[in-house]
């Protein structure tokens, strides 16, 4: 999709979060005033202002999983999406941090109501298991193919581009 005109720029930093077991956690949100109605997201958010990429990252992950005191990891993905969020567009330029959980535990309770409006569950999923999922979304589209070199330690000396 062209970038609109009226588009809103949207910085945001998202996380590739994965535990022990290497299994990624994502949120599954359902938004039926957006482009994709349903799909599964890491969890991460726009910049506020001023805030610096890596300052987004570990904000978002606090707020969304309660986690605190982690090391934050290379930055690995990068991504630049046009969505539309009801009658607006924006445009997404999105940096995916990967970050190393010390368990599976979740505390979604810093969610912001409107994150709890969309947000139906989470789940921590394998790579080989997004693979095989019919009529799910994931985002990015392309993360059942990009994941499995990260969980086995390769990191790219540049970030990758996911596409959509």
């Amino acid at each position: 999709m062209s970038t609109p005109a009226s588009a809103t720029s949207r910085p945001a930093a998202r996380i590739l979060l994965l535990d022990e077991r290497g299994r990624i956690l994502l949120f599954h949100a359902v938004d039926p005033g957006t482009d994709v109605v349903s799909f599964w997201i890491t969890p991460g958010g726009a910049l506020e202002p001023g805030e610096s990429f890596e300052d987004a990252a570990l904000r978002e992950l606090r707020e969304e999983t309660g986690l605190t005191g982690v090391t934050l990891g290379p930055w690995v993905w990068r991504r630049r999406y046009v969505f539309r969020q009801g009658t607006r567009f924006h445009e997404s330029v999105e940096r995916f941090y990967l970050v190393r959980a010390p368990g599976s535990s979740v505390d979604t309770s810093g969610l912001t109501a409107q994150e709890r409006d969309v947000i139906r569950e989470h789940r921590w999923w394998a790579a080989h298991e997004l693979g095989e999922q019919s009529g799910e979304t994931f985002v990015p589209r392309r993360m059942a193919e990009l994941l499995p070199p990260l969980i086995a330690g390769r990191i790219p000396s540049e970030p990758v581009d996911t596409g959509a």
